[in-house]
């Protein structure tokens, strides 16, 4: 993270882990009644609303006049080496565990301004927003944005690799972000498969994606990557158990719901985003994308870095959450 003005925060899950995270300071008081809360996705880090002054995110709405805070899941970023009392985190973490993750967080957050927050998740960070929405921490939530990210994930671009599962489940971590450093110089000088399965090329400058591929990413799970299987199913994500359809909850959300999807996203795709957001009371859908009225078509991490994220997205997303701020 670029050197600014933000204090470290940290939050304890249930399971006694110590987790980091940040507040961004402003010159002047929050204008809004609500803070915002930054969720980063699988394999990333918070980097994602962070890589640089031109694209960040949490500056966006400290400017907008948010409390804005940044967090990071364990495993990941400032919390790659984080310890319970007395023991190093377990590297077989899931998707379950990210769920403690967020109640710590929501909970801190909420006894730090006794405010609700805007929560705003990208990718996996959608899709733990939309969990929490409809389960009693709802109460800590005033809206939610979902960007990139569903519960179901039948038509994901990630379904190709689990040709890979046999071997990969036998590892307890998957070090991508080895690879993704090692090829960050090499994106978009042939627009591979790869590139395109993160970006839009026209969308995104190239000096942004490629730092986003050094940056931005983190040693995966494996035990998270067994559960994020379940996703692929027409019901939707379960829990590790598999006694728990996280989509059985959905038409029980009654806070503010935003849905973005963006038209070219290979791991996320529109279909998903729609199915999602249709069994969601009251949900706010949009597909953003040359279609739509969108000067460029939008890949993954278009929608958080794109050349027209902040007029195509960020603005959106703060009308969105400025609609929802009052109570």
């Amino acid at each position: 993270m670029e050197t600014k003005r933000y204090e470290k925060c940290q939050a304890t899950t249930a399971d006694g882990l110590v987790l980091n995270f940040w507040r961004f300071c402003s010159p002047t008081p929050p204008q809004h009644s609500h803070p915002v809360m930054l969720l980063h996705g699988l394999a990333s880090n918070n980097q994602t609303y962070d890589l640089q002054s031109d694209v960040s995110v949490a500056d966006f709405f400290v400017a907008e006049g948010y409390d804005t805070f940044l967090v990071e899941l364990r495993g990941s970023g400032g919390n790659k080496d984080a310890r319970t009392c007395d023991c190093a985190c377990n590297m077989r973490w899931c998707f379950d565990d990210h769920i403690q993750d967020c109640r710590a967080f929501l909970g801190e957050i909420f006894r730090m301004t006794g405010k609700p927050v805007h929560f705003v998740g990208h990718s996996m960070g959608a899709m733990l927003l939309q969990c929490i929405a409809g389960s009693e921490d709802a109460k800590y939530i005033r809206s939610g944005t979902s960007i990139g990210g569903s519960l179901f994930m039948e038509d994901s671009g990630w379904k190709s690799y689990l040709i890979l599962w046999p071997v990969a489940k036998y590892l307890p971590l998957i070090h991508a972000n080895w690879f993704q450093t090692a090829i960050s110089p090499l994106s978009f000088r042939c627009n591979t498969f790869w590139d395109k399965f993160f970006f839009c090329q026209a969308n995104v400058d190239t000096a942004t994606a490629r730092l986003m591929f050094k940056k931005n990413w983190e040693p995966m799970s494996t035990a998270l990557l067994g559960q994020m299987r379940s996703a692929f199913d027409p019901a939707g994500l379960k829990s590790k158990n598999g006694d728990t359809c996280y989509a059985d909850s959905l038409d029980s959300i009654r806070v503010p719901m935003l849905v973005v999807a963006g038209s070219k996203d290979k791991q996320m795709p529109p279909s998903g985003l729609e199915k999602l957001a249709s069994r969601i009371p009251d949900c706010k859908y949009v597909v953003l994308g040359a279609e739509h009225g969108q000067e460029h078509d939008y890949g993954h991490f278009d929608l958080i870095v794109g050349r027209n994220a902040r007029q195509d997205v960020w603005n959106r997303v703060a009308s969105f959450l400025l609609e929802n701020d009052s109570g």
